[in-house]
């Protein structure tokens, strides 16, 4: 069981999340609200940078499994804060127009923590809550949510198959990925195409596309036979789209080049040429 939280956050830490509000100081359900958004990005950092720090990758084992422990608390401890909200809370939390980002907070702490079911009932409980109630990025996740819940199973699916599998089990384990990472797309582009392309929201949707597509490759390269050993044409083309895109929010951005290198190197791919 440890070792596939572990990995579910390996895969989670390419796709760190900072959540954020406008929150107005002094009221009990607001400052629950506050500490589960602390406790949320301090561990969604600390998943980001065990991703991309290139030393601890490098360091032991142990390392990272304390910072895994780590990151695995902070989740847990924002789900606490939120499960201690009160009836009043909420209805306070619904006046100021908090309740949607409270349920989309708590989908996404649930996915972190490998409670899929719950996180889907989350996920459905906030279809019930008018639209005023959740802001344009918290929606684009939550329709990704199941997207990225399918990354996650490609990935366990692939931790699975033995060092030597039979040709039933390369077939099969293959075909199931292939299928996952299919639904993962499209849930992951029902996300994107619910805010602009603009959004901040699009450079963790385009790496969670990303993420899923890394899976296949790494299904074919394992499971697959003579050329289904790499990933399919089509599929090169949709990633090297997708790494441009990315590139191209990262400029708009600001952001450090590295989030396009890291995925360019695990594609051993380039971003596909030409102007933003």
């Amino acid at each position: 069981m440890a070792d596939a939280r572990i990995g579910r956050r390996r895969l989670g830490a390419v796709l760190a999340l900072v959540v954020t509000a406008t929150l107005v100081v002094g009221c009990a359900s607001v400052n629950r609200l506050r500490e589960a958004q602390e406790s949320f990005n301090q561990a969604a950092t600390l998943e980001n940078e065990l991703r991309f720090d290139a030393a601890l990758q490098e360091g032991s084992m142990q390392g990272q499994l304390t910072q895994n422990t780590t990151i695995q608390n902070g989740y847990a401890s924002a789900l606490l804060s939120l499960d201690k909200l009160e009836a009043k809370d909420v209805e306070r939390l619904k006046q100021d127009k908090l309740w949607g980002n409270v349920l989309a907070l708590k989908a996404l702490t649930q996915w972190k923590l490998g409670l899929f079911d719950r996180a889907r009932d989350t996920a459905r409980e906030v279809q019930q809550v008018g639209a005023d109630q959740v802001f344009p990025r918290d929606r684009a996740l939550l329709l990704a949510l199941p997207g990225l819940m399918k990354t996650d199973e490609a990935y366990a699916a692939l931790q699975r198959v033995p060092a030597e599998p039979t040709p039933e089990q390369r077939a099969s384990t293959l075909k199931n990925v292939q299928l996952l990472a299919a639904d993962a797309g499209e849930a992951i582009d029902r996300g994107r195409g619910a805010v602009e392309a603009t959004h901040p929201v699009q450079v963790y949707l385009l790496q969670a596309r990303l993420a899923a597509l890394r899976n296949l490759q790494s299904a074919h390269e394992r499971l697959g036979e003579g050329d289904a050993r790499t990933l399919p044409p089509e599929r090169r083309l949709e990633v090297r789209r997708l790494l441009k895109e990315l590139r191209c929010q990262a400029e708009r951005r600001e952001l450090k080049p590295e989030i396009v290198g890291y995925w360019a190197n695990r594609f051993t791919l380039t971003p596909e040429e030409g102007a933003c």
